[in-house]
């Protein structure tokens, strides 16, 4: 790496820290407005007091052990380990972490482009509104973010120059990714394909060299929960109520595009397991699909276009709704990043050999959430930096002339 690349990216690295610790400073850091389970569990960790939650579905039922993948969780202990249940330490982190996602997705789009795309890609994120934004909460969105990156870049980094290692370290990445977000697991059958149409001569020894650094990731949390189940279980146990809440005859009504049901929906439930409860709703919602085909459609349709709306309802938000500034802020870059992006994807569909990864990860990671879960716009948001990249890619195609 020459010195004028390593001067540019530590600018654009020192420019993101900067930019996320003064909107973290305009925060009122002494609570967690989020909540939603993750800050407890990571001070449960930090204070040895193990992992788990209380029953989400009955005051009095037995405790939950498996409610949240622990990956996030994880990251915050270290922090509080370190600096005590300190939110703003914690925000700090996470600053870090989009910082450091600056400059990976800076290598990604030399790796893919040239050394230019990266450049702009990463000056583009390094100011972009929402991973700024998202280091202001306690939430995995700025960690699973960093670990789709970090997993695609050192994949191609492996490909490019025949470097297992790389191919290693891009396991590792997606192993640390299962084990914060569920749906990260989706990618191990999609690199097996992948490597079949690309690779075939070498595909399951290049397919082993990522996908074996994964399991060793995920397997610690997977024999834990054997020990407390007596089933392997490497998903967290809140998938079912999120299925469900999707997809329901109550969804189409709400203005959030899913029901959460009434304490009396959950007295069926009651007596039963931690995973009877999960498996129980996944099969609700199964029957639900199966039954009312027409209404599925109309859900489908409906989180197809919240998934990749320009920008946030008003009805929500972390703790409070989002304002009208939001919005605008939101599709002032939202807007020509996602169509710009999407021409750029298909200006360059010629080249589908050399991107077939990227466009695998953005339909392996879009199509489960539309298909099945409750959707809102910040689940798109690991796929965003591609999205920069083929934005850069079709600005630079129609004004570099």
């Amino acid at each position: 790496m020459k010195k004028t690349e390593k001067k540019y990216i530590f600018i654009f690295f020192l420019l993101a820290l900067i930019l996320r610790v003064s909107f973290i400073l305009t925060l009122d850091n002494s609570v967690d407005v989020w909540g939603d389970w993750w800050d407890e569990l990571g001070w449960k960790i930090a204070s040895g007091k193990g992992y788990w939650v209380n029953n989400p579905y009955f005051q009095d039922g037995p405790k939950f052990f498996a409610w949240r993948s622990p990956g996030f969780p994880l990251f915050l202990a270290i922090i509080y380990k370190i600096f005590g249940h300190n939110f703003f330490a914690a925000k700090i982190g996470l600053a870090i972490l989009s910082s450091i996602t600056v400059v990976l997705l800076y290598l990604l789009g030399k790796i893919l482009v040239d050394e230019k795309t990266g450049f702009l890609a990463s000056l583009i994120y390094s100011i972009y509104p929402a991973s700024i934004f998202w280091t202001g909460y306690l939430a995995p969105v700025t960690l699973e973010i960093l670990l789709m990156v970090g997993f695609i870049l050192f994949f191609y980094k492996g490909e490019d120059g025949k470097i297992y290692k790389s191919f290693i370290i891009s396991g590792l990445f997606l192993g640390f990714g299962i084990i914060t977000r569920s749906l990260f697991i989706i990618f191990i059958p999609i690199l097996f394909f992948y490597f079949l149409i690309k690779e075939r001569k070498n595909f399951l020894k290049n397919f082993l060299l990522v996908v074996i650094p994964t399991f060793l990731i995920v397997i610690p949390w997977g024999i834990r929960n054997y020990k407390i189940f007596n089933k392997i279980v490497i998903s967290s146990t809140e998938g079912g109520i999120v299925c469900y809440i999707a997809n329901n005859s109550n969804s189409l009504k709400e203005p959030t595009g899913y029901w959460n049901p009434p304490q009396e929906f959950f007295e069926r439930f009651k007596g039963m397991s931690e995973l009877e409860i999960n498996k129980a709703l996944y099969k609700e919602s199964l029957n639900f699909i199966i039954s009312n085909p027409k209404i599925y459609l109309k859900l489908v349709f409906d989180r197809f276009i919240r998934f990749w709306r320009l920008f946030p309802h008003t009805f929500s938000g972390p703790g409070s709704s989002y304002k009208t500034y939001h919005q605008i802020i939101s599709l002032l870059f939202s807007a020509p990043l996602i169509i710009l992006g999407f021409l750029g994807l298909l200006k360059h569909i010629k080249k589908w050999r050399k991107f077939l990864l990227v466009y695998l990860v953005i339909i392996g990671w879009s199509l489960p959430i539309i298909l099945f879960f409750k959707t809102v716009i910040r689940y798109r948001e690991p796929l965003t930096p591609f999205f920069i990249i083929f934005s850069v890619m079709f600005f630079r195609k129609n004004v570099e002339k």
